[in-house]
């Protein structure tokens, strides 16, 4: 079954962490939806805003929809604006953090088997 629906009729959840500021999240597409491979979600970090330093098991694809920051890594800070697109691999460190002057918009896909 196709599911179609506005992002303007989806909540945001504010992430509560010790390492993250400003951060909020919604997952647009999941198993609900019937998605069976892939989630996908949005995350939203203000300005001035950081989300945490981890890593975990799964890659995933990051598409820069508004604003712009870097990626904190391992092996530094890479600048990210938007429209740019960004593979992060399994078990690599990485934040994002928002240099900007308006909200860091961020779609994300992970795989659904976690």
């Amino acid at each position: 079954m196709i599911f179609h629906k506005n992002i303007n009729e989806i909540n945001f959840i504010k992430i509560e962490s010790e390492d993250s500021k400003g951060v909020s999240l919604t997952t647009l597409i999941d198993d609900n939806q019937g998605a069976k491979n892939f989630f996908m979600r949005i995350m939203k970090i203000e300005k001035d805003g950081n989300s945490p330093y981890h890593k975990h098991d799964w890659e995933h694809e990051n598409y820069i929809l508004n604003g712009k920051g870097f990626l904190n890594t391992e092996k530094g800070k890479i600048p990210i604006k938007k429209d740019d697109t960004i593979y992060i691999p399994a078990n690599e460190l990485h934040c994002y953090v928002n240099s900007g002057d308006v909200d860091l918009d961020i779609i994300c896909v992970i795989p659904s088997m976690l």
